[in-house]
């Protein structure tokens, strides 16, 4: 699994995450999340590493 995007929130990071499931592509939200808030790296996107740049293509700059 390689960490592609990271987001301030937990919810940001939820949204994209949803989108990538509904385009076949897995993916985990990791990180530590205070409240609402990400931690000091904020929560990180994960796909698998063979699904980086179909994942980063649907998301483009999001």
């Amino acid at each position: 699994m390689k960490a592609i995007k990271a987001y301030p929130t937990s919810v940001e990071a939820d949204l994209a995450r949803i989108a990538l499931d509904a385009a076949g592509i897995p993916s985990v939200v990791v990180g530590v999340s205070l409240g609402m808030e990400g931690g000091g790296a904020g929560v990180q996107l994960l796909v698998p590493d063979d699904r980086v740049e179909a994942a980063l293509t649907l998301l483009g700059d999001s």
